[in-house]
């Protein structure tokens, strides 16, 4: 398991047969970046745009 990754870490641990398991900042940190624009849309009334896009890594 692993905060951070490469291409080359997915690539070793398959030919290694190793479960590898990443959950970089893409995938823990959207969650709290969208609380905050909800917050912001309800303390102060900011029109809020989160755009997602995906990291395949």
């Amino acid at each position: 398991m692993s905060e951070q990754t490469s291409r080359t870490s997915h690539i070793i641990a398959h030919e290694m047969d190793i479960h590898f398991f990443t959950a970089g900042h893409h995938a823990t940190e959207r969650y709290g970046i969208k609380a905050l624009g909800e917050h912001l849309v309800k303390e102060h009334g900011l029109e809020v745009l989160f755009v997602d896009i995906d990291n395949p890594v």
